[in-house]
């Protein structure tokens, strides 16, 4: 099969396309390799590097630019994907909080210029990476269908994305699914997201600040989310949401602790009260990608974070 993946060159874009090119598939990569100021043009190569090592590379066209654009967007239609796989997003809410007025339209614009070229070019299926921010605050056990009250611009504007593909796919007969990830992490990931400073803090010994340490967050393992993601662009299953996460959600404050001990650090934990951005938050219900995908993730809390434990050790040179 033919795959268009939008943000290929992120930290869940390139172990997807890790893995369907090791499976054979052919895939076009489209990433404008922006980290929005957060890591230098050379801390970025050196990432991107390391994130593709293992690419079957006659397998995998990179180009380089703005799904914005639509000459961009006509470029990589012109490979005729079946699926189309769009990941890219900004790698913070806060950024889109922050910057509305240029935000908005990235997350929305993007979108929408890929679903016109995807009903064009008769694309087979189309996979849109929402996030569990749609939920706004919500409880554990929430499911697909549940009540969708973003609590942030960032989630308004993801569900507006989710909306945006259901009218598409209704107009065009397009098949779709919708994916809800939610506090993705691990190898490769960018250093000013939660588990990767609260590593940080802990390996330099320094006070790790929480807003409100009793919130939980559903934090899913990068490959967990990667293949996650793979059933749902690869199944017979069409038109139907799903969250992909651990199904298990931790306090922040358990995060902290467990990221304390897996380091060995003298870290002290300090609560500075509720973030006004970030919603309360729960374990989302995966049985629908259990019972429709077979998905079931691999790596719990712990094997996680021990994991990417040791990947910042080796990357660092800090072993």
């Amino acid at each position: 099969m033919k795959f268009l993946i939008t943000g290929g060159l992120g930290f869940i874009g390139t172990k997807i396309i890790e893995k369907l090119s090791n499976d054979g598939h052919t895939i076009t990569c489209v990433d404008n390799e922006d980290t929005y100021g957060i890591l230098s043009r050379v801390a970025l190569n050196k990432l991107i590097a390391w994130r593709t090592r293992n690419w079957l590379n006659r397998n995998v066209t990179v180009v380089k630019g703005d799904i914005l654009d639509p000459m961009v967007c006509l470029k990589v239609f012109r490979y005729h994907p079946d699926v189309v796989i769009h990941l890219a997003t900004y790698p913070r809410a806060k950024i889109v909080d922050q910057d509305p007025v240029n935000g908005i339209p990235k997350v929305i614009g993007t979108t929408t210029n890929l679903l016109w070229h995807a009903s064009k070019f008769n694309t087979k299926k189309f996979v849109y990476i929402s996030s569990s921010m749609i939920y706004g605050d919500f409880v554990d056990g929430t499911r697909e269908e549940s009540n969708t009250k973003p609590q942030n611009i960032y989630g308004e504007a993801k569900l507006t994305g989710e909306r945006l593909t259901k009218l598409f796919a209704k107009r065009d007969g397009l098949n779709y699914n919708i994916v809800r990830p939610s506090g993705v992490y691990g190898p490769g990931d960018l250093p000013d997201r939660v588990v990767s400073k609260f590593f940080h803090k802990a390996m330099n010994n320094e006070t790790i600040e929480l807003h409100n340490g009793e919130n939980k967050v559903d934090f899913t393992y990068r490959q967990d989310a990667a293949y996650g993601i793979i059933k749902a662009a690869t199944s017979d299953v069409a038109n139907t949401s799903f969250n992909i996460t651990a199904g298990n959600a931790a306090s922040l404050r358990t995060l902290a602790e467990t990221i304390i001990e897996i380091t060995g650090s003298d870290s002290d934990i300090k609560d500075v009260g509720m973030h006004k951005l970030y919603p309360m938050r729960g374990t989302l219900d995966i049985r629908r990608a259990r019972d429709l995908l077979e998905y079931e993730p691999q790596f719990t809390l712990r094997q996680g974070l021990e994991s990417y434990y040791d990947w910042i050790r080796q990357y660092t040179g800090k072993v």
